[in-house]
């Protein structure tokens, strides 16, 4: 992706502590040679085999990912036969049990969200092994991230569009309390969902908590706080404070990702995360119509205002950023046709 070096990174949510030092192993993802152990309501027939490939009422069918939250397989139940996603989250990843009971708090405030740009969470459970894991839904398509990455950045129209459909999930989100604090492009998905293709799908609403035991671990002779999320795309409270976010921090992160769609790249690069972290903090953005001259001054306007340090500077919520987008000559510019003629044509 334009030569930058951290192109791995844009799929990656990291839990940071700067006692540590530099932190370069957020890059990678985790490989298991199988999924855990099926949970106790599994009907295994005895059949250890089995054992790793039923949870539940739920058929595991094969890996889709892994990355720092866990491991996804998809699976279908046994007797509705509803194909679906299953995300694995191993207890030994997560040692805080204050951190795994919030984790759980947060997908059972997730599951009650009903607005179709927000995707359907519908079980969640513990295996035998103490994994803990919630069963979605499964969305054809691909993420923001992989789209960018082998297609390019995205025309005006397209990116206004799938940002607004991210707006109006974020809405109903914030009006429950619920701050996503990991907006990036590989949590929202352009998926094919009711015969209509570039359905933005938001996922894992506030799913990674840096505990405050894990703060705490600090050196003494350092000051800074511990964060968790995504480098590139985290606001400067987010670091600074995860727990006291509010609805801007996600304003900021959309924006950062509406500078990827329409750049092909992150607002700021840096050698590893406390860099990354920096850079959000204290270094002007260049603004987008600078790698690509095409980018409408309008839209520019609305992404570099989302990307200001001070939360106060920004969009006051959701719904102000939606309606400028809504304001921009590009809103209305990406019709149900063209994404269909898009997809069939890839």
């Amino acid at each position: 992706m334009n030569g930058l070096p951290i192109i791995d990174e844009l799929q990656a949510t990291v839990t940071y502590r700067p006692a540590v030092g530099p932190c370069d192993t957020y890059r990678g993802v985790t490989e298991t040679a199988s999924p855990p152990s099926a949970g106790t309501g599994c009907n295994c027939g005895g059949e250890a085999g089995r054992n790793r490939n039923r949870i539940g009422q739920y058929l595991l069918k094969g890996k889709l990912g892994a990355g720092g939250m866990g491991e996804v397989y998809e699976a279908e139940h046994r007797m509705l036969g509803r194909r679906c996603a299953i995300k694995f989250v191993r207890p030994e990843d997560h040692a805080d049990p204050s951190a795994l009971a919030r984790f759980e708090q947060e997908v059972q405030a997730t599951a009650r969200l009903t607005h179709w740009n927000t995707v359907d969470v519908f079980d969640y459970g513990h295996t035998d092994d103490g994994t803990f894991y919630y069963v979605m839904e499964l969305l054809p398509g691909m993420s923001l991230a992989e789209l960018v990455d082998e297609h390019g950045p995205l025309p005006a129209a397209r990116a206004v569009h799938l940002l607004r459909q991210v707006c109006r999930a974020l809405r109903e989100a914030h009006a429950m309390g619920l701050i996503h604090r990991d907006i990036k492009p590989g949590n929202i998905f352009a998926a094919t969902r009711g015969g209509l293709h570039d359905v933005a799908k938001l996922l894992d609403f506030g799913l990674v908590k840096c505990s405050r035991s894990e703060a705490s671990e600090a050196s003494p002779g350092d000051t800074a706080h511990g964060f968790s999320g995504s480098p590139l795309f985290m606001s400067p409270e987010q670091a600074a404070d995860y727990d006291a976010v509010d609805a801007r921090s996600d304003v900021y992160s959309l924006g950062a990702v509406a500078y990827y769609l329409l750049t092909g790249r992150p607002p700021f690069s840096g050698r590893n995360a406390m860099a990354l972290v920096r850079a959000h903090c204290r270094d002007a953005v260049v603004p987008p119509s600078s790698f690509r001259p095409d980018v409408p001054a309008d839209l520019q306007r609305v992404v570099l205002r989302c990307l200001e340090k001070d939360p106060d500077d920004r969009f006051p919520d959701v719904e102000s950023l939606e309606r400028a987008l809504a304001e921009c000559e590009a809103a209305d510019g990406w019709s149900e046709q063209q994404a269909a003629d898009w997809w069939a044509g890839r």
